[in-house]
Order: C-alpha cells, then sequence, then structure tokens
C-alpha cells in the first residue's frame, strides 16, 4: 500500500521536475533571444558593410568619373587654347552630363538604401515573429505540463485519502471489535471468578452493601 501512496518525496520530486523543466524552458528562451539578437546584430553589421561599400564604390565612380572629365577639360583646354568658347560650351555640356551622372547615382543609391533597409527590417520583423512564436510554444508546453503534474498531484491526493479513510475505517471495526472480545472476556472472567471463588463472591457482595 505504502508503494501506491504519493509520498512528500514524490510530490518533492514533482516539484523539483516541474521546476527544472521551467529553468531548462527559460534556459531555452534565453538562448533562443541570444541567437536571435546575435543574428539581428550580425545581419545589421552585414547591411551597414554592403551600405557603406556601396557608398564608397559610388563616391570612387564619381570621383573617377570626375577626375577623367577634369583630365578631358584640361586636356581639351591645352589643345584648343584658341577656341575658349567652343571649349566654355563642351564644359557646361560636360558639367551638365556629370550633375546628371551624379544624380542618376544618388538616385540609385538612394534606392538601394532603401531596398537594403526595407529588407533588414523585413528580416527583423521575421526574427521577432519567430522568437514570440517560440516563446509562446514554450510558454504553452510549460503549463500544459504543469497542469498535467497538478491533475496528477490531485489524483494521487485523492487516492490516498480515500485510502487513508478506508484505513481509518478498518481500525475503527478493529477497535469495536477488541472491545466487544474484551468485554466478553471481562464478563467471562467474572462469571468464573464469581462461580469459582466464593470468598471472592461474598467480598464482591459486602462491596456492594458497602456502596448503597
Amino acid at each position: 500500500m505504502t508503494k501506491e501512496l504519493a509520498t512528500k518525496e514524490d510530490i518533492a520530486r514533482l516539484e523539483g521536475m516541474i521546476k527544472s523543466e521551467s529553468e531548462r524552458s527559460e534556459g531555452m528562451i534565453k538562448s533562443e533571444t541570444a541567437r536571435l539578437e546575435g543574428l539581428i546584430k550580425s545581419e545589421t553589421a552585414r547591411l551597414e558593410g554592403l551600405i557603406k561599400f556601396e557608398t564608397n564604390r559610388l563616391e570612387g565612380m564619381i570621383k573617377s568619373e570626375t577626375d577623367r572629365l577634369e583630365g578631358m577639360i584640361k586636356s581639351e583646354t591645352a589643345r584648343l587654347d584658341g577656341k575658349i568658347m567652343n571649349l566654355e560650351e563642351r564644359i557646361t555640356r560636360l558639367e551638365g552630363k556629370m550633375e546628371s551622372e551624379i544624380k542618376r547615382l544618388e538616385g540609385k543609391m538612394e534606392t538601394e538604401i532603401k531596398r537594403l533597409e526595407g529588407k533588414m527590417e523585413s528580416e527583423i520583423k521575421r526574427l521577432e515573429g519567430k522568437m514570440e512564436s517560440e516563446i509562446k510554444r514554450l510558454e504553452g508546453k510549460i503549463e500544459s505540463e504543469t497542469k498535467r503534474l497538478e491533475e496528477m498531484i490531485k489524483s494521487e491526493t485523492s487516492i490516498l485519502k480515500e485510502q487513508i479513510q478506508s484505513e481509518t475505517q478498518k481500525i475503527a471495526k478493529d477497535i469495536i471489535r477488541l472491545e466487544k472480545k474484551s468485554t466478553i472476556m471481562f464478563t467471562l472472567l467474572f462469571f468464573v471468578v464469581l462461580f469459582v471463588n466464593q470468598s471472592a463472591l461474598e467480598l464482591i457482595l459486602k462491596i456492594i452493601q458497602l456502596i448503597r
């Protein structure tokens, strides 16, 4: 019967299991959060690197184009000293082309930056949603396990109460049976003493008279 009952050690063991499971789940949540934060940080650094690289590349292109145009202007100026007016017109045209090219490159850079920012934001939202989903799943698992253990404890407690009640009733019946048996034995002993020992009978009668 002792093996079938839920002892304090069993309840403590179940509580330890709940605590261990909760700590393990919390550790998993912390580990997953740290991992996701690391991914977000790594992705942010990578995107920042791409933006910086693209900016440097475009600046290099602009500088290269500017140097090339300046070289052309200088070469054309040296070669066409007598054609200053035409040279000025060509410079104006080249400057307009350069400005247009710069605007085009700036627009392209802004578009690329916006695309990378949108991609980064989308990735962050995806990781946050995944983390929230994982946290909810773990919380649901912990809640389900806790309810299951509570039901086990209630069931074991109910069984224990029923067994204690049954054992108590059995002990009460045994006590009543022993009391009846003792009463019968004392009665028999009383009659044996009365019928066997005459002096005891006389003594009892005297005591009864004294009591009266």
